[in-house]
C-alpha cells in the first residue's frame, strides 16, 4: 500500500499536469507522422492512458465531504445540468439529424472530460517545482521540433497558409500551446532570482512567440495580452501594472513594421491577419454566428435550445464563446450558475495571483483558458476548462488574524494530505 502511495504521489508531482495539458500529447502526436500510421490510433491510445491515469488519482485520493465548498458544489449542479442537456439533446431531441452518431461520440467526450477534471480536484503536488519543470521543458521540446516539421494547412483559412504542428495537432491548438508557453515563460521571468534562469525563461518565452506566429493563429496574440495584463495587475498593484502594460504596448508598437517584415519572412500570415482584424475588422465570421447564437437564445431562454447551433450560420458548429454557448444549450438554468462560477473564478484567481500562490502558473494557464474561451473552442469540449475551473474553485484561501503565513510548502509536504490547506494573506 504504502509503495502504491509513493508511486501515486511521484506521479502527481512530476507528470499528470503534462499528460493532460499540451505538453505529452504534443510529443505523442508526432509519432503518426514518424512511422506514417493512423493518427487516430494514437489519439485514442493516449486518451485512454489518460482516462485510466485520472482515475487512478481519483480512486487514491479521499476527499473528505467537510472540505467540499459551496462553489464545489455549484460546480457539480452545473455539471450536472450541462450533463442532462447533453443527453436530452442527443438521445432524446427529434431534432437527432443536427449531430447525428457524432452526437455519441461528443456525450461520451464530455463524461471523459469530467471524468479528467475530478483528478484535478486541488492538489499542491500538482503545482510543484517538479510539475512546473516537466510542463515547460517537456512543451518547449516540441514546439521546437513542432517549429521544423509543421505542415501547411488551408483548412481554417483558404485565403491565408496557416500550419499545423502535425497532422493531429492543428494550427489552432499549435498557437495555443505557443501562448501557454510564453506565459509560463513570463512567469519564470518574473519568478526567478538567477540570471542564467531568467535567459532560459526568455529563450522559450520567444519559442511561444515563434510558435504563435508560425501558427498564424490571431487568438493566441490576444490571449496573451489580456492575461498578462491581468497577471501584472493582480502582481504589481493597478498603476504600475498599467504602466507596464502601457510600456510593453508602446514598445510593440514602435518596432511594429519590424515586427511585420520578420513575420512575413518567415512565411507567416499572422501579420496580415492581424491587420485586416484592426483595419477592416475582420472576425472570420464570428460576428454572425454570435448574432445567430443570441436569436437561438432568445428562442429559448429558460431551459435553452441545442448543444450546438441548431439552424443559421454556424449550423452544427459552437458558437466560439463559452458564454454564448452555456446559454444556447442550458438557458437560464445553467447560465446563471456558470456566470457565477466564472466570476467566483476569476476573483479568485486575481486573489492567488496578488499573494503570489504556488500555483499561479497553473492560474495564469487557466486564465489563459477563460480568455481563448470568448472567442473560439467548444464549451463541451473543454477538457482543459472543467479541470482548472475545478482546481482553482478547490484552493482553500482563508486568513488569520494579521498574521503573515507562509506560502511554500517543502517537497517533503507537497503530497501530504495533511498539508494541503494553504494559508494565504489577502
Amino acid at each position: 500500500m504504502k509503495v502504491i502511495l509513493a508511486d501515486i504521489n511521484q506521479y502527481k508531482n512530476t507528470l499528470h499536469f503534462s499528460v493532460n495539458f499540451y505538453a505529452l500529447y504534443l510529443l505523442a502526436t508526432f509519432i503518426p507522422d514518424i512511422l506514417h500510421i493512423n493518427n487516430e490510433l494514437v489519439k485514442n491510445i493516449f486518451w485512454g492512458l489518460k482516462v485510466l491515469l485520472a482515475c487512478w488519482v481519483i480512486v487514491n485520493s479521499r476527499t473528505p465531504l467537510s472540505s467540499i465548498t459551496k462553489s464545489e458544489l455549484l460546480f457539480w449542479l452545473l455539471i450536472f445540468i450541462y450533463t442532462l442537456n447533453l443527453y436530452i439533446d442527443i438521445f432524446l431531441d427529434t431534432r437527432y439529424f443536427i449531430t447525428g452518431s457524432r452526437g455519441l461520440t461528443d456525450f461520451i467526450s464530455f463524461i471523459l472530460c469530467i471524468i479528467v477534471a475530478i483528478s484535478f480536484r486541488y492538489d499542491p503536488a500538482f503545482h510543484s517545482k517538479k510539475s512546473f519543470n516537466y510542463f515547460w521543458i517537456s512543451l518547449t521540446i516540441g514546439l521546437i521540433i513542432a517549429y521544423f516539421l509543421a505542415t501547411e494547412s488551408f483548412e481554417l483559412d483558404s485565403a491565408n497558409v496557416r500550419y499545423d504542428a502535425n497532422s493531429t495537432f492543428n494550427s489552432i491548438n499549435y498557437g495555443i500551446a505557443g501562448c501557454s508557453l510564453s506565459l509560463i515563460s513570463v512567469f519564470g521571468i518574473v519568478k526567478s532570482k538567477k540570471g542564467t534562469l531568467k535567459l532560459l525563461f526568455l529563450i522559450t518565452f520567444a519559442v511561444g512567440l515563434l510558435s504563435i506566429a508560425k501558427a498564424g493563429s490571431r487568438s493566441p496574440v490576444v490571449v496573451l495580452a489580456v492575461v498578462c495584463a491581468f497577471y501584472f495587475v493582480a502582481k504589481l498593484g493597478t498603476a504600475k501594472g498599467i504602466i507596464a502594460i502601457l510600456a510593453v504596448l508602446g514598445l510593440t508598437i514602435f518596432f511594429i513594421e519590424d515586427i511585420i517584415v520578420f513575420l512575413d519572412s518567415m512565411g507567416s500570415s499572422l501579420g496580415v491577419r492581424l491587420n485586416n482584424m484592426i483595419t477592416e475588422k475582420e472576425t472570420s465570421g464570428r460576428d454572425s454566428i454570435y448574432k445567430n447564437t443570441l436569436n437561438i437564445i432568445n428562442q429559448s431562454p429558460i431551459l435553452g435550445n441545442y448543444y450546438v447551433i441548431s439552424s443559421g450560420v454556424g449550423f452544427k458548429g459552437y458558437p466560439h464563446n463559452f458564454i454564448l454557448e452555456v446559454f444556447m444549450a442550458t438557458g437560464l438554468i445553467g447560465g446563471i450558475p456558470f456566470m457565477i462560477l466564472l466570476f467566483v473564478s476569476l476573483a479568485k484567481a486575481y486573489k492567488l495571483l496578488k499573494a503570489e500562490h504556488p500555483a499561479s502558473w497553473i492560474v495564469i494557464l487557466y486564465l489563459q483558458v477563460v480568455c481563448y474561451g470568448m472567442f473560439s473552442t467548444s464549451l463541451f469540449s473543454s477538457q482543459d476548462f472543467w479541470a482548472l475551473l475545478l482546481f482553482v474553485l478547490t484552493i482553500n484561501i482563508f486568513t488569520r488574524g494579521k498574521r503573515k503565513d507562509s506560502l511554500e510548502l517543502s517537497e517533503s509536504k507537497v503530497a501530504t494530505p495533511a498539508h494541503r490547506t494553504l494559508v494565504l494573506t489577502k
